[in-house]
């Protein structure tokens, strides 16, 4: 038996693998086959908004403020 030629072998097997696990993948995840809900949080943006704004609201105390999420918090000079 001859060595295995990767590129009419292993490349088509790998590939072929990958296109299966992510069909799987879709019809649990986003198709859900299995039963289940997506949750408020993520269908709405209603949610993320009203927790940045609590976020934000918070006192700073002690000393400087150290910036945790510079792109998602901007508030981080605000004294």
């Amino acid at each position: 038996m001859g060595m295995v030629s990767f590129s009419k072998v292993i490349m088509p097997a790998f590939l072929g693998s990958c296109v299966v696990s992510y069909a799987f993948w879709d019809l649990a995840r986003n198709r859900k086959i299995f039963g289940g809900t997506v949750p408020h949080t993520i269908k709405g943006s209603e949610w993320g908004t009203e927790t940045n704004k609590k976020m934000n609201a918070w006192p700073r105390e002690a000393a400087g403020p150290v910036v945790m999420n510079p792109i998602s918090r901007q508030n981080y000079n605000k004294a």
